[in-house]
């Protein structure tokens, strides 16, 4: 029986190894540019478990990592928004700014976003300013580039 164990680390170390998977790099979406973030945007948002079929109408006008979003409800309102290209997606935050919706407190606004051809969409949560772990609201956004 001795002999068994002897031999058993010999017989482990000789195994042939498994195959790798393959490369899943290639199957892996092509990295966002500045140019398929940079131009004009619109589309619409939806607050999470709000009954409404749309929320609010934004437009957008991004390049060079800054954005400038501007709600269409009243009170209309623009917000400077800051991105960084992540691979595939991007992340954004808002500076803090008062919203009505919330009696005017003063929020941030932060997510991420995927693009594909000409369309956006993507998901966020507003926080208030002086509070960043609280979460006032989340939500969804889908939208389209102008030509």
């Amino acid at each position: 029986m001795r002999r068994y164990l002897l031999v058993l680390p010999f017989l482990i170390a000789c195994a042939k190894a498994d195959t790798p998977p393959a490369d899943s790099a290639a199957a892996a979406p092509a990295a966002l540019t500045e140019a398929d973030v940079a131009g004009n945007w619109s589309g619409t948002f939806k607050i999470e478990g709000d009954t409404a079929a749309v929320s609010a109408h934004w437009s957008d006008v991004c390049g060079a990592g800054t954005c400038r979003l501007t709600t269409a409800e009243n009170p209309k309102d623009t917000i400077t928004v800051t991105y960084v290209l992540e691979g595939d997606s991007l992340r954004y935050n808002a500076a803090a700014h008062a919203d009505p919706a919330f009696g005017g407190a003063m929020v941030t606004d932060a997510g991420t976003a995927r693009i594909s051809g000409g369309t956006i969409s993507g998901a966020g949560t507003i926080r208030l300013a002086e509070k960043p772990d609280s979460v006032m609201a989340r939500y969804t956004f889908t939208g389209t580039k102008a030509p």
